[in-house]
């Protein structure tokens, strides 16, 4: 069944169960063929999908909206409320590195933003994982998808992140995530209360809101 896409921008954070709460960004399933579970993943060869990528947390960064709605397809996708309880505790987003499917049946890609979430006064980072749907809007300029999927997209999108290469790298970026939070409790406190604050002012009261989708979702 065709998905609708809910705020597409799904961020997700490979947190651990414990916490509850996601890091990472995925979108919905979508129609793309079977070639993406098997591509390989082009990291950081395109300079435009880099900087688009800096682009988007830089924005988050600082919820600024109009940067927002030059990057993405449609601005009303974005949670602000969510983005905001996020910014009181978020310092930065650094050593952003972009793992990148691209999809053969159209001007679409499935990106997969890998960084390190430095939280305000804490020496330690969040291993974090995010992914975007980017395509090309008709003048060549890369936009983050936030609209409508067609059902090649949505298998597309599906199929990408069933990959084996995106699976280890989950699988990393979590297993790393959860070495921080054994290392320091200061962390795993901060961590927890950003958490819970985020659930609380997001528009669906969970972690995983309309603008979220897990792999599993």
């Amino acid at each position: 069944m065709k998905m609708q896409y809910k705020k597409l921008i799904i961020i997700i954070s490979v947190a651990t169960l414990l916490l509850g709460f996601f890091i990472l960004t995925l979108i919905p399933s979508s129609k793309g063929g079977d070639d993406a579970k098997e591509a390989d993943l082009l990291v950081n060869e395109n300079p435009e999908i880099n900087n688009l990528i800096a682009e988007y947390f830089t924005a988050k960064k600082t919820v600024d909206m109009d940067a927002f709605d030059s990057i993405v397809s449609d601005v009303s996708q974005i949670d602000r409320n969510k983005f905001t309880a996020m910014a009181a505790y978020v310092e930065d987003y650094v050593n952003i590195n972009c793992y990148v499917i691209e999809n053969s049946e159209g001007n679409g890609y499935r990106v997969y933003a890998r960084y390190d979430l430095k939280m305000k006064n804490i020496e330690t980072p969040a291993p974090s994982l995010s992914a975007f749907y980017v395509t090309t809007t008709s003048d060549g300029k890369y936009i983050i998808y936030l609209s409508a999927l067609d059902e090649v997209q949505e298998e597309f999108i599906s199929n990408a992140d069933q990959n084996e290469a995106i699976q280890n790298l989950i699988n990393e970026v979590q297993q790393d995530l959860d070495a921080a939070i054994a290392a320091d409790p200061m962390f795993k406190q901060l961590y927890q209360r950003m958490d819970t604050e985020i659930k609380s002012s997001s528009a669906s009261g969970s972690a995983v809101d309309a603008t979220e989708e897990s792999l599993e979702e």
